[in-house]
C-alpha cells in the first residue's frame, strides 16, 4: 500500500478532491480519460446520484469501483442502488457491505477525509465483468440523476421503526440497525438525546467501545441524567477501553490515570450505586472513586457489592479496599441511604428503581408494558443492561399457555409495545434459562406473519427459530410453527438474502424433526427460489445448499460450482487465523466443520466465552480478524473481543451460513491485501 499523499488529505472543494483522486500518479484509471469522463462528470455535477470512482493499480492486474454515498446518512441508499444494478449477478460481494477504508492507502484516505469512513463500497471487477459493470454503473447514475426524486424506504410509522431497530439488536443484525437508524434520522419525530441512546446502544452491542465514547454529543446527553442502561453501556466501555487494559499488567495507577483521558466522560463517573450496574460498568465506578480519591466511598461500593453477592466485579487489585474501615456517617444527613450497613448517595434513578410495584410473573410485566405502564418500560430497560435484574420464567406448561394467551389478545399498540421494549428481555431470558416455552415462541412467530419479511423481522426469526427447536416440539406444534417460518417466502427468499433463507434450512436440519414430511416439506420451500437461479449464488451459498440438500435427502441437483476462468482474476485464501465469537454453541460448531471441509489452511479458534480471560485476548491478538456474533452476546464479552482484535468483521445474521459467508468474504478481502505484501517479501529474498 502506498503512503497517504498530504495533498489529497489537504483538498478542500470537492472539484480538488476528485481531481486528485483521478490523478494517474495515484489512479491507474486517470490514464485512460474517455474511460473516466462519465465516472468524473457525474462525480463533479450530479446532486443526487452517489460518486463512483473506478481504480487501477499498475503492480497488478486488479481493477475495482469505489461507489461513495455524497452524505453520511445515504449508505443505505447506496446499497439498495447497488443491489437492484450489480449485485449479486455481476459482482458477488462487496455490494452489500461499505468497507473498512484503509488510511494508508492515498486513495482511500482522501475518500475517508471528505465523504466520512462509513459509506463506501468497494467492487471488486472481474476481468470478464469490466464491460458490462462499466455500464451498468453509468446506467445507474443516469437514472438516479435524472428520474423523479424518490424515497428509497417505504414510510413507516416511527413506533413501528423503533420496533424494527429493537428487532435488529435482538436478532443479531447489528447493519440493519444502522440502516434503520438512518432512516430514523431522515423522518424524524425522536428527540436529539434519544436518537443518541439508540446510537449508543447499537454500538455498545457491537463491542465498539471506542467509537461510543467519541459519539458527538455524548457529553452533554449524559448531563440528562439518561436511563440507567445507557450509563451501563457508557462505563462498560470506559473500562473497555481505558481500565481493562491497565488492569491487565496490574497497574492500578494506570487505571486511574487513563480516566483523565479526553473521551472519558467525567459526568458518568459521579457518584452511583455500583449494586444497580453490571459487573464491568460497576468496577469502572470503583476505579473512578479511586482516581478521585475518595477511598471512602470506594470501601463503600466494595462491601454494598459483597453484600448482594456481587463480589465478581471487584477486581482483585482492589481487595485491600475491603478492610478499610469507614467512618460512620448520617444518611439522613447527608441524602444517602443504606445498602446493607453501607452508605451509597441514591439518584433519581435509583430511587425509581426501588417503586413499590414489582411484577410477580412475566405475565404481569408484559400485560403492564402493553398498556405503556412506565415502572414496566423501567424494568424490561434495566433487564437489558449486563447483569441487570431478573425475573425468572416458570417451567411449568400452564404458565407457557398464559403467555401465548396473553399475546394473542393484545391489540395492534399493545402488541408494538411488547415487541419494542419487552422481546428482548423476554428472549434473552428464554435463552439463558433453557426452559421450554414452545406455545409462546410459537404465539410471536404468528404475530409477526402480517409484517414484511424484512432483514431486521428476518433476524428475529432466525432467534425465535432457534428457541422454538430447543424446545423438543410436539409434532402438532412443529407444523404449525413452520407453515408461519415457510409463509410468503417467495416474496423475501432469493439470491442477495440466500444466507438467511440457509440460516433457517441449516437450523431446521441440526435439531431432530418430530415429523420428517413436515420438515422436508419447509426446506424445499425455502431452497426452490434458490434453486431456480442457482448460478447466482456466491461458492459460500452453493456450497451450503449443496451440503444441506444431501444432508436432509432432497434429492435436488445442484450445478457444480464453475471457477472463473484463467482470464478472470480469482482470489485465493491464503492460511489465516481467524476468530469465531457467539453464544449459540451449536451454530460455532458447524461453522468449525464447514470450514475446516472447505477450507483447511484456515485456522479457526471459537469462544462462547461471557467476559473477558486471558486466553481470549490472546486469541484476539493474534488472529488476523474476528467475526462476531452479536446475538444474545454481553457487552462486556464484546467490547473485550474489539479491544484486542486487529479487525472485526460482522455477520448479516446470527445462523451458521451467514457467519461463514462473512468469513468468506473477509478471507477474500484478507488474501487480497496480503497476496501483495507476500510477493514483495519473496522479491526482496530473491
Amino acid at each position: 500500500m502506498m503512503n497517504a499523499d498530504p495533498q489529497m488529505s489537504q483538498a478542500g472543494s470537492l472539484d480538488d478532491v476528485i481531481d486528485l483522486l483521478f490523478n494517474p500518479r495515484h489512479n491507474a484509471a486517470g490514464k485512460f480519460p474517455d474511460w473516466c469522463a462519465v465516472f468524473r462528470d457525474s462525480a463533479v455535477r450530479a446532486r443526487r446520484a452517489p460518486v463512483v470512482l473506478p481504480r487501477l493499480w499498475e503492480t497488478s492486474d486488479e481493477s475495482a469501483y469505489y461507489v461513495i454515498a455524497r452524505r453520511a446518512n445515504e449508505a443505505a441508499v447506496v446499497r439498495e442502488l447497488l443491489v437492484a444494478f450489480v449485485g449479486p449477478s455481476m459482482v458477488k460481494t462487496g455490494y452489500d457491505i461499505p468497507v473498512a477504508l484503509d488510511h494508508g492507502d492515498a486513495i482511500e484516505s482522501a475518500i475517508a477525509v471528505h465523504f466520512g469512513p462509513l459509506g463506501t463500497f468497494r467492487l471488486r471487477a472481474p476481468r470478464d465483468k469490466r464491460k458490462a459493470l462499466h455500464a451498468a454503473l453509468t446506467r445507474m447514475l443516469n437514472l438516479v440523476e435524472n428520474s423523479p426524486q424518490r424515497a428509497w424506504t417505504a414510510p413507516k410509522a416511527l413506533g413501528r421503526l423503533l420496533t424494527d431497530f429493537e428487532s435488529a439488536l435482538v436478532g443479531g443484525a447489528p447493519q440493519v440497525a444502522a440502516d434503520i437508524l438512518e432512516q430514523i434520522g431522515r423522518q424524524g419525530g425522536l428527540s436529539v438525546a434519544n436518537l443518541k441512546h439508540l446510537q449508543i446502544k447499537r454500538l455498545a452491542i457491537m463491542g465498539q467501545a471506542a467509537e461510543l465514547l467519541a459519539l458527538p454529543g455524548l457529553r452533554e446527553v449524559l448531563l440528562q441524567d439518561p436511563p440507567r442502561v445507557v450509563k451501563d453501556m457508557v462505563l462498560s466501555a470506559v473500562h473497555a477501553t481505558c481500565i481493562e487494559p491497565a488492569l491487565a499488567q496490574g497497574s492500578l495507577r494506570m487505571a486511574c490515570e487513563a480516566l483523565a483521558q479526553p473521551q472519558v466522560p467525567i459526568a458518568i463517573l459521579a457518584e452511583e450505586d455500583p449494586t444497580q450496574f453490571g459487573d464491568t460498568a460497576a468496577t469502572a465506578l470503583l476505579v473512578g472513586l479511586l482516581a478521585r480519591g475518595q477511598e471512602e466511598d470506594l470501601a463503600r461500593g466494595i462491601k454494598a457489592l459483597d453484600a448482594v453477592e456481587r463480589s465478581s466485579a471487584v477486581p482483585p487489585i482492589l481487595d485491600r479496599f475491603r478492610s478499610r474501615v469507614v467512618s460512620p456517617r448520617s444518611a439522613e444527613a447527608d441524602g444517602t441511604t443504606q445498602v446493607s450497613g453501607s452508605a451509597f448517595l441514591v439518584t433519581a434513578d435509583t430511587a425509581d428503581s426501588a417503586a413499590p410495584w414489582w411484577p410477580e410473573s412475566w405475565k404481569e410485566l408484559l400485560a403492564a408494558v402493553a398498556e405503556g405502564d412506565k415502572a414496566a418500560l423501567r424494568i424490561c430497560r434495566d433487564m437489558e443492561a449486563a447483569g441487570g435484574i431478573e425475573l425468572p420464567l416458570s417451567a411449568d406448561a400452564a404458565a407457557d399457555a398464559v403467555l401465548a394467551n396473553l399475546l394473542s389478545g393484545l391489540n395492534d399498540s399493545g402488541y408494538e409495545n411488547v415487541w419494542r421494549h419487552a422481546l428482548s428481555p423476554l428472549l434473552q431470558e428464554v435463552a439463558r434459562s433453557g426452559l421450554s416455552l414452545p406455545l409462546t415462541l410459537a404465539q410471536i412467530t404468528t404475530s409477526s406473519i402480517g409484517q414484511r419479511r424484512d432483514p431486521a423481522n428476518l433476524a428475529v426469526l432466525d432467534l425465535l427459530l432457534e428457541l422454538f427447536l430447543r424446545t423438543s416440539p410436539s409434532a402438532g406444534d412443529y407444523d404449525e410453527f413452520l407453515e408461519h417460518l415457510t409463509m410468503r417466502v417467495q416474496e423475501w427468499v432469493a439470491s442477495e438474502t440466500a444466507s438467511q433463507a440457509l440460516d433457517f434450512v441449516d437450523r431446521l436440519a441440526a435439531f431432530a424433526a418430530p415429523d420428517q414430511q413436515v420438515r422436508s416439506q419447509a426446506v424445499l420451500e425455502l431452497l426452490a427460489p434458490l434453486h431456480r437461479h442457482a448460478h447466482r449464488l456466491d461458492k459460500a451459498s452453493l456450497a451450503s445448499a449443496c451440503s444441506l440438500s444431501h444432508e436432509l435427502e432432497l434429492g435436488l441437483d445442484w450445478p457444480v460450482w464453475q471457477e472463473p476462468s484463467n482470464d478472470v482474476e480469482t482470489v485465493t485464501i491464503l492460511p489465516a487465523h481467524v476468530l469465531v465469537y457467539g453464544m449459540d454453541k451449536g451454530v460455532l460448531d458447524r461453522v468449525q466443520h464447514w470450514m475446516a471441509e472447505q477450507y483447511p489452511q484456515v485456522k479457526l479458534s471459537l469462544s462462547a466465552d461471557k467476559v473477558g480471560s486471558t486466553q481470549l485476548r490472546e486469541i484476539a491478538r493474534h488472529a488476523d480478524f474476528c467475526v462476531l456474533i452479536t446475538q444474545c452476546a454481553t457487552h462486556a464479552a464484546a467490547n473485550f473481543i474489539t479491544q484486542h482484535a486487529q479487525a472485526v468483521v460482522y455477520p448479516k445474521g446470527a445462523g451458521s451460513v451467514s457467519v461463514v459467508r462473512a468469513t468468506v468474504d473477509a478471507l477474500q478481502h484478507h488474501s487480497t491485501q496480503s497476496a501483495p505484501a507476500q510477493g514483495r517479501r519473496r522479491a526482496r529474498n530473491a
